[in-house]
């Protein structure tokens, strides 16, 4: 199945508030957000995060990858994959606005007319001829790192924009977990797979429909030998795992679920 065109739920979600205790550095030429456990000497492996459109640099993602390294023990990577370039973080919620602060019908058509178009234009600006190359060439150059190193097993998590690319790493990884990814193509991409795969996806997402669950599901039953898991969050619309509003006890629980899902993942895989 051919990927759709980018919808405008990939706008929608909520930023989060918290401090982060990263740092930042480059790795393999790309600025790199860096988190790690407090006990260093305790990694248990190393998490790329390919994130959203809205980059690196999204506060949600970097409060994440902050729990993963403290939950899970391990060194969480987020590259600059987008080289700066990341979708505007004041288009959030332009086209599907949080419950609590829906716009006038007439702001929301505005907001539109003036945002949209940006939004294709971006993913045209990072579409998988110019994406994938530099996505793949960060990860063959870490997994030739850790193989030289004793570095230990390699994940990869991958949300909305990256969950498709998360799935597309299955060569130089030993696990994987995505989140509702955008663009993926069933059955052939979901068929290539051959490491563990954890999906957690959105009963409401239009993007991940329900119809292309059941096949995920049908395809993955099929590799008895692989371990494979698809989680769905009821009533959980697109973006859910990344910027559900905390401040709506569903959305809360989908943020929390999705987030445990993904340390459970990883202990049980690079550990």
């Amino acid at each position: 199945m051919a990927p759709e065109l980018p919808s405008s739920c990939c706008m929608r979600g909520s930023i989060h508030t918290g401090e982060t205790t990263g740092t930042e550095t480059v790795i393999h030429n790309l600025k790199t957000y860096v988190a790690i456990p407090e006990s260093p000497s305790d990694i248990k492996g190393t998490i790329v995060i390919i994130p959203d459109v809205f980059g690196w640099d999204f506060v949600n993602v970097r409060l994440l990858a902050d729990s993963y390294a403290k939950r899970g023990g391990f060194r969480v990577l987020i590259p600059d994959f987008h080289f700066g370039t990341a979708f505007a973080k004041d288009s959030l919620d332009v086209v599907f606005p949080l419950r609590g602060f829906e716009l006038p019908w007439y702001k929301r058509i505005w907001d539109m007319v003036f945002t949209f178009p940006k939004f294709l234009g971006w993913f045209w600006a990072h579409r998988e001829a110019v994406s994938r190359p530099i996505i793949t060439r960060f990860f063959e150059s870490l997994r030739e790192e850790l193989a030289s190193t004793s570095g230990g097993k390699l994940g990869v998590i991958g949300f909305c924009w990256g969950g498709r690319y998360a799935v597309l790493m299955d060569p130089y990884v030993d696990a994987i977990y995505t989140a509702h990814p955008s663009f993926l193509q069933v059955p052939t991409e979901v068929e290539a797979v051959t490491k563990p795969i954890s999906f957690a996806l959105g009963e409401k997402d239009i993007v991940v429909p329900m119809k292309q669950v059941d096949q995920i599901k049908g395809i993955l039953k099929k590799k008895e030998s692989l371990d494979s898991e698809v989680v769905v969050y009821e009533g959980m619309l697109h973006s859910f795992a990344i910027r559900g509003n905390p401040a709506f006890e569903a959305e809360k629980k989908g943020l929390e679920g999705s987030e445990t899902q993904a340390v459970d993942w990883f202990i049980k895989h690079l550990a």
